[in-house]
Protein backbone atom coordinates (compact mmCIF):
# COMPACT_ATOMS: atom_id res chain seq x y z
CA UNK A 1 0.00 0.00 0.00
CA UNK A 2 1.25 3.34 -1.18
CA UNK A 3 1.01 6.31 1.43
CA UNK A 4 1.12 9.96 0.07
CA UNK A 5 3.89 11.49 2.25
CA UNK A 6 3.30 15.70 2.70
CA UNK A 7 6.68 17.47 2.80
CA UNK A 8 6.24 20.50 4.79
CA UNK A 9 8.73 23.04 4.15
CA UNK A 10 9.45 25.75 6.67
CA UNK A 11 10.07 29.30 5.22
CA UNK A 12 10.43 31.27 8.64
CA UNK A 13 12.69 34.29 8.16
CA UNK A 14 12.39 33.98 4.47
CA UNK A 15 10.85 37.00 2.28
CA UNK A 16 8.70 35.98 -0.44
CA UNK A 17 8.38 38.48 -2.77
CA UNK A 18 5.39 38.77 -5.07
CA UNK A 19 4.14 40.87 -8.44
CA UNK A 20 0.64 42.00 -9.42
CA UNK A 21 -0.37 43.00 -12.50
CA UNK A 22 -3.95 43.31 -11.92
CA UNK A 23 -6.82 43.70 -14.42
CA UNK A 24 -10.98 43.44 -14.09
CA UNK A 25 -10.96 39.51 -14.77
CA UNK A 26 -7.70 38.30 -13.49
CA UNK A 27 -4.35 38.85 -11.32
CA UNK A 28 -0.88 38.13 -12.91
CA UNK A 29 0.97 37.30 -9.82
CA UNK A 30 4.66 36.50 -9.82
CA UNK A 31 6.70 35.08 -6.95
CA UNK A 32 10.11 35.22 -5.77
CA UNK A 33 12.30 34.16 -2.98
CA UNK A 34 15.47 35.83 -2.22
CA UNK A 35 17.24 33.10 -4.59
CA UNK A 36 15.02 32.80 -7.40
CA UNK A 37 11.87 33.06 -9.22
CA UNK A 38 9.10 30.48 -7.55
CA UNK A 39 6.10 30.90 -9.76
CA UNK A 40 4.17 32.56 -12.20
CA UNK A 41 0.34 32.10 -12.59
CA UNK A 42 -3.37 33.65 -13.13
CA UNK A 43 -5.89 33.91 -10.92
CA UNK A 44 -9.32 35.40 -10.30
CA UNK A 45 -8.96 39.25 -8.34
CA UNK A 46 -9.26 37.84 -4.78
CA UNK A 47 -7.06 39.68 -2.40
CA UNK A 48 -8.20 37.00 0.31
CA UNK A 49 -7.73 33.82 -2.23
CA UNK A 50 -3.97 34.79 -3.17
CA UNK A 51 -3.39 35.66 0.82
CA UNK A 52 -4.63 31.84 2.00
CA UNK A 53 -2.37 30.44 -1.12
CA UNK A 54 0.79 32.21 0.03
CA UNK A 55 0.00 31.46 3.90
CA UNK A 56 -0.51 27.70 2.65
CA UNK A 57 2.37 27.17 0.62
CA UNK A 58 5.06 29.47 2.15
CA UNK A 59 4.53 29.20 5.52
CA UNK A 60 5.76 31.48 8.57
CA UNK A 61 7.45 33.34 5.57
CA UNK A 62 7.75 37.52 5.13
CA UNK A 63 5.38 38.56 2.69
CA UNK A 64 5.74 41.70 0.32
CA UNK A 65 3.82 42.27 -2.78
CA UNK A 66 3.68 45.52 -4.94
CA UNK A 67 0.99 46.48 -7.77
CA UNK A 68 0.73 49.42 -10.34
CA UNK A 69 -1.36 52.31 -9.63
CA UNK A 70 -4.42 52.41 -12.44
CA UNK A 71 -7.98 51.82 -12.93
CA UNK A 72 -8.72 49.80 -9.75
CA UNK A 73 -7.55 51.76 -6.85
CA UNK A 74 -6.53 50.91 -3.72
CA UNK A 75 -8.92 48.30 -2.13
CA UNK A 76 -6.20 46.08 -2.80
CA UNK A 77 -3.71 47.62 -0.69
CA UNK A 78 -6.19 47.68 2.05
CA UNK A 79 -7.27 44.31 1.34
CA UNK A 80 -3.71 43.06 1.78
CA UNK A 81 -3.25 45.34 4.26
CA UNK A 82 -6.29 43.74 6.20
CA UNK A 83 -4.33 40.14 6.37
CA UNK A 84 -0.88 41.14 7.34
CA UNK A 85 0.84 41.09 4.03
CA UNK A 86 3.24 44.40 3.59
CA UNK A 87 1.66 45.53 0.22
CA UNK A 88 2.83 48.91 -1.87
CA UNK A 89 1.49 50.28 -4.65
CA UNK A 90 3.99 52.01 -7.42
CA UNK A 91 3.68 54.37 -10.10
CA UNK A 92 3.89 51.97 -13.44
CA UNK A 93 6.39 54.21 -14.78
CA UNK A 94 8.56 54.06 -12.03
CA UNK A 95 9.58 49.81 -12.98
CA UNK A 96 12.45 49.78 -14.17
CA UNK A 97 13.11 47.64 -17.28
CA UNK A 98 15.17 46.49 -20.35
CA UNK A 99 14.60 47.37 -23.59
CA UNK A 100 13.33 43.78 -24.38
CA UNK A 101 11.02 43.95 -21.72
CA UNK A 102 9.80 47.14 -23.52
CA UNK A 103 9.30 44.91 -26.89
CA UNK A 104 7.54 42.28 -25.25
CA UNK A 105 5.03 43.48 -23.09
CA UNK A 106 2.67 41.15 -21.37
CA UNK A 107 0.99 40.59 -18.40
CA UNK A 108 3.75 37.87 -17.21
CA UNK A 109 6.58 40.12 -17.86
CA UNK A 110 5.21 42.94 -16.22
CA UNK A 111 4.36 40.95 -12.87
CA UNK A 112 7.98 39.42 -13.05
CA UNK A 113 9.36 43.06 -13.22
CA UNK A 114 7.57 44.56 -10.31
CA UNK A 115 8.14 41.05 -8.04
CA UNK A 116 11.98 41.83 -9.23
CA UNK A 117 12.04 45.14 -8.42
CA UNK A 118 10.50 44.41 -5.27
CA UNK A 119 13.35 42.12 -4.40
CA UNK A 120 15.46 44.56 -5.27
CA UNK A 121 14.48 46.90 -3.57
CA UNK A 122 14.09 49.46 -6.76
CA UNK A 123 10.51 50.74 -6.38
CA UNK A 124 8.92 53.30 -4.48
CA UNK A 125 5.64 53.33 -3.25
CA UNK A 126 3.15 56.13 -4.07
CA UNK A 127 0.92 58.01 -1.52
CA UNK A 128 -2.37 55.71 -0.75
CA UNK A 129 -5.03 57.84 0.51
CA UNK A 130 -7.34 56.95 2.75
CA UNK A 131 -11.36 55.44 2.05
CA UNK A 132 -12.94 59.04 2.99
CA UNK A 133 -10.32 60.84 0.88
CA UNK A 134 -10.22 58.23 -2.31
CA UNK A 135 -14.65 58.95 -1.96
CA UNK A 136 -13.96 62.97 -2.15
CA UNK A 137 -11.40 62.53 -5.52
CA UNK A 138 -13.72 60.57 -7.13
CA UNK A 139 -16.68 62.67 -6.55
CA UNK A 140 -14.52 65.73 -7.61
CA UNK A 141 -13.71 63.88 -11.35
CA UNK A 142 -17.39 62.57 -11.61
CA UNK A 143 -18.84 66.24 -11.38
CA UNK A 144 -15.37 67.76 -13.45
CA UNK A 145 -16.54 64.83 -16.17
CA UNK A 146 -19.59 66.04 -15.91
CA UNK A 147 -19.50 69.89 -16.58
CA UNK A 148 -17.22 68.98 -19.66
CA UNK A 149 -20.06 66.83 -20.72
CA UNK A 150 -22.47 69.61 -20.07
CA UNK A 151 -19.86 72.00 -21.91
CA UNK A 152 -19.98 69.52 -24.88
CA UNK A 153 -23.46 69.28 -25.61
CA UNK A 154 -23.83 73.11 -24.97
CA UNK A 155 -21.55 73.67 -27.72
CA UNK A 156 -23.24 71.49 -29.69
CA UNK A 157 -26.27 72.93 -29.75
CA UNK A 158 -25.00 76.46 -30.64
CA UNK A 159 -23.67 75.03 -33.46
CA UNK A 160 -26.82 74.20 -34.77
Amino acid sequence: MFTKSLKVTDFTGQNIYVGLDVHHKSWMVSIYSDEFELKTFSQLPDALKLGNYLRQHYPNANFHLAYEAGFCGFWIHRAFKAQGIKCIVIHPGDVPSSDKEQKRKTDGVDSRKIARGLKNNELNAVFVPGEQQEADRMLIRSRAKTVKDLTTVKNRIKAF
